[in-house]
């Protein structure tokens, strides 16, 4: 049979069906490959924020219970619910840099309230997860009431540390004396030191169902399991985001969060209410593995033990507060088992030790011996970083303030009016009275203790004015905390570099960028970071920097706010020439839409300014006018100058 011929028309209609198959195809495996490249960014997200290793060892660990005693499996329990606590203590202590004495003191609290509400509603409801609710809750609301009276009240650091020792002992001192029939909570007998016993332990289902049963070991220990991972994946996805740089921010410094607008106590009291929460479930797993509670929770010793738990496994690593409780209660365990009653010896020797040769735990030593290979090669560029910057400072300088676009909020003003301060009986500013309006540079100097930085700090809010008032663009901010003024307009520049030593250049301008009142990233925060190079240095850690690109960092920092006013103080200090040189560019540019406020001690610096003088002298306004009036004045030389610059000139 002869093969048959296809016509023109037949062949261009098939080409184009297998055209038209072929795009088809290519379109699938598009859209197979886009959705492959989505699950993998997701996974990887998943995997950053912590939502997946916990899930993988806990579902590994579930799988090894059949396999072990029941002996260990109730060991286990008890471990996680110290680890739990040792994570609360770490996310306050190790994340937000809040020293904590009482996370056992929560723990304790948790323990109790599902203890007395286990008593009173398992009878009923035959469940106790109403109970570990109740828990939560309880030491959460114990932590906000005890965190807002102490942060509001602006205690310090270490008073904060012994006070919530304090309130730990109170609690010791108060439950031990219960022990009378009339302190009780509904059925619950609080027991005094003996405790209350015959605690329901863990036993999910509906409310009202009769058939819930009180979890076997095997079972308990898979809900520890499950708790410890939920709540280690929930502090790993709140440190790891927004919430989490903030804490870092607060950790590292505090002063310099509040610069840039934040509410630092909020912040506190946040993380602080978290972790007594995160407590008090661990608090109410305890309860339940030993369906026990007395006033031990609370006693000197428990507190300390928490301490040690987070310092041995790494204070900061989260992973390394479940570490932590494995490696000292097994090394109390077995040192007990050889020298009986010499547990606070051992516990005392491992602190010691921990503190002089592995004083950042153990994990973050093994975390940063991993590491070290690949440091060693990132420090042989950092040195020559600076050098380079500085190196091309004259040529960039100008090609990146040309770049500049800069629009405030407002029109940026700023006055005092009759401002007086007085520390005790000490008058520092006896009515300082002045307009730095704007768009422009004004100039503030003085000799030491004529009142520059007092005057600074009240402007600032860091100071509260005696009397007299502040207004910012127009509305009255004298009683307005430093924050509030930040996030009215208000953008400041402290004399020695206010930054976030421990994290990087990125972290630090993600910061500032958070409370930031522009919509898009200004071009002149990229040009000021250009200008000495440090646009290539996003992922170095700051306390590496160099002291002049620290001072150009943090004023990145403050034009990333966006302010209307900007306070500089002493802006120049430490740079080397050719950065005062751009420094004074920078100002200049700035100048002409915002008001900008320097306070300098440099005559060469504050000439080459060319900007109206204000000079403070005994807490007052002494003297105003150009550069040239100033220096020229024959009282300001003898108050500031000294004669040696009068035979200068």
């Amino acid at each position: 049979m002869a093969p048959q011929v296809l016509s023109h028309h037949e062949i261009e209609e098939f080409m184009q069906i297998r055209q038209n198959f072929r795009d088809a195809h290519q379109a699938d495996s598009a859209g197979i490959d886009s959705d492959v490249t989505s699950y993998l960014d997701w996974l990887r997200l998943a995997t950053r924020r912590g939502l997946v290793c916990p899930i993988l060892l806990a579902i590994a660990a579930i799988v090894l219970i059949p396999h072990i005693g029941v002996a260990l499996q109730l060991k286990s329990v008890l471990w996680l619910s110290f680890g739990i606590v040792a994570l609360s203590l770490d996310l306050v202590w190790g994340k937000a840099g809040i020293f904590s004495f009482g996370q056992n003191a929560l723990f304790g609290v948790g323990a109790y309230a599902y203890a007395v509400a286990a008593v009173n509603f398992f009878p009923v409801t035959h469940e106790t997860g109403s109970s570990v609710i109740v828990a939560v809750l309880a030491s959460a609301v114990f932590a906000g009431a005890m965190g807002y009276v102490l942060f509001y009240g602006r205690i310090g650091d270490v008073y904060f540390a012994i006070v919530t020792l304090a309130v730990t002992l109170v609690f010791y001192t108060v439950m031990s004396s219960t022990s009378g029939p009339e302190y009780h909570i509904g059925e619950a007998l609080l027991g005094g030191f003996n405790g209350i016993p015959s605690v329901p332990s863990i036993a999910l289902g509906l409310p009202g169902n009769a058939n819930n049963a009180e979890f076997a070991p095997p079972q308990l220990l898979a809900f520890a399991i499950c708790l410890a991972a939920l709540l280690y994946a929930a502090v790993k996805f709140i440190v790891t985001g927004r919430f989490g740089r903030m804490l870092a921010g607060v950790r590292e410094n505090e002063l310099r969060m509040e610069l840039l607008g934040y509410d630092i106590r909020l912040l506190k009291l946040t993380v602080f209410v978290i972790s007594g929460g995160i407590a008090g479930a661990g608090g109410a797993l305890f309860a339940a593995w030993g369906t026990f509670v007395n006033p031990s929770l609370f006693s000197l010793s428990q507190a300390a033990l928490v301490v040690i738990w987070v310092m041995v496994g790494g204070r900061g690593s989260l992973l390394g507060s479940f570490a932590g409780v494995v490696l000292v209660q097994w090394i109390s365990d077995s040192a007990d088992a050889v020298i009986s009653e010499q547990t606070p010896l051992v516990l005392g020797l491992l602190l010691i030790v921990t503190v002089l040769l592995i004083p950042s735990g153990v994990l973050p030593s093994l975390a940063k011996l991993a590491r070290r290979a690949v440091r060693t090669r990132r420090n042989g560029d950092e040195g020559k970083s600076h050098t380079a910057a500085l190196a091309n400072l004259s040529s960039d300088t100008q090609m990146a303030f040309d770049d500049l676009d800069v629009t405030p909020t407002s029109k940026g003003n700023m006055r005092a009016i009759e401002v007086k301060k007085n520390f005790g009986g000490i008058s520092v500013l006896r009515g300082v009275t002045t307009d730095f309006g704007g768009p422009g540079v004004h100039v503030v100097i003085g000799a030491n203790g004529a009142g520059k930085s007092t005057f600074f700090g009240v402007l600032t809010g860091r100071h509260t004015a005696t009397s007299g008032s502040i207004e910012l663009d127009g509305v009255e901010v004298t009683t307005s905390p430093t924050y509030k003024r930040a996030r009215s307009g208000l953008g400041i520049k402290t004399q020695v570099p206010s930054l976030f030593p421990g994290l990087t250049v990125a972290e630090n301008l993600a910061l500032a960028r958070y409370r930031s009142t522009a919509k898009h990233p200004s071009p002149h925060v990229r040009s000021t970071l250009a200008t000495v190079g440090l646009h290539l240095r996003m992922d170095a850690v700051v306390s590496k920097l160099a002291h002049g690109e620290q001072q150009w960092l943090e004023i990145a920092m403050v034009l990333t706010q966006n302010p209307s006013v900007i306070l500089l103080d002493e802006p120049a200090a430490g740079m080397t020439a050719e950065e005062r040189l751009a420094t004074v560019a920078l100002i200049h540019q700035l100048a002409k839409s915002h008001t900008v406020v320097v306070v300098e001690h440099d005559m060469n610096f504050i000439r080459a300014l060319n900007a109206p003088i204000s000079m403070l002298h005994q807490g007052a306004i002494f003297k105003r006018g150009s550069f040239d009036e100033i220096t020229a004045d024959a009282t300001v030389i003898d108050a500031y100058l000294g004669r040696k610059h009068a035979t200068q000139r």
